[in-house]
């Protein structure tokens, strides 16, 4: 049974209020969200594409549900404009990026979303201002560079109609509207509005969202993000071992007590 149909059969359930939103423009991600879809485990919950206005899915399976909305930023930043625009109906969402792939339980996700509004992975590269020197960014919003950590966007359970989420995505996108002509991506100005906002995410580990870039991994991989395939064995790590991934395959690199 697809992923498409189970989420139909799942529509009556008591936790119809989440859905999975991929946002996604242009034919190579879109062709990324239909295999992310199909190769994925995800949660029998709809799904629904976040999208410009011209962008063709009609590759995409059937029973997913398309938004579109008029954009005015370009590139990473144009995510910005989506984290304001899902349905209203759509109480806890997972922006999943279209390189990702689901392989294993993630209620835990939700659950945490459900509680403090926001459950995210910090970026492996996580320092804010160190970020493509992002620091001039934090001083111009009178933010001082004391160690401010970055979160990978990729990968965002939310709440997203909760009043304090919703200014944090407000200012998210305002702060990408300021900075347009900058190289900077959404994730940078969505940690630096938590940090103005004063929002203290529910920081989730890595296993929600392993980017392959030879982070250590300590349990299980949840969700896989990356543009490298699948490792066979990725859903079967052998215990005892804190793994990485290297050249195609993951590794054992630590032997550590059970």
């Amino acid at each position: 049974m697809s992923n498409i149909q189970r989420c139909r059969n799942f529509s009556m359930s008591m936790k119809s209020n989440r859905a999975i939103v991929f946002p996604a423009w242009g034919a190579e991600w879109i062709d990324r969200v239909g295999s992310c879809i199909r190769e994925s485990q995800l949660p029998p919950y709809p799904i629904f594409l976040m999208t410009d206005a011209a962008t063709d899915v009609s590759a995409l399976p059937s029973g997913l549900e398309v938004v579109r909305r008029d954009s005015e930023l370009s590139g990473k930043a144009k995510k910005t404009e989506f984290f304001t625009g899902l349905p209203e109906q759509i109480e806890t969402a997972l922006f999943l990026d279209a390189d990702t792939r689901v392989i294993d339980d993630i209620s835990l996700g939700f659950e945490k979303a459900e509680q403090h509004g926001i459950a995210i992975v910090p970026a492996p590269h996580y320092s804010l201002a160190d970020f493509r020197d992002f620091r001039q960014v934090m001083l111009n919003e009178g933010v001082t560079p004391l160690g401010q950590i970055i979160y990978n966007s990729g990968v965002i359970f939310c709440q997203p109609h909760r009043p304090d989420v919703r200014a944090v995505f407000d200012l998210t996108f305002a702060l990408a509207q300021k900075y347009r002509d900058k190289v900077w991506s959404d994730q940078t100005y969505l940690s630096l509005a938590m940090e103005l906002r004063g929002f203290n995410p529910y920081t989730l580990s890595p296993s929600f969202n392993y980017r392959a870039f030879g982070e250590l991994i300590s349990g299980s991989i949840r969700i896989w993000h990356s543009y490298e395939p699948l490792p066979a064995n990725a859903a079967s790590l052998e215990k005892g071992y804190l793994h990485r991934y290297e050249k195609g395959k993951l590794v054992k690199a630590v032997k550590v007590p059970l």
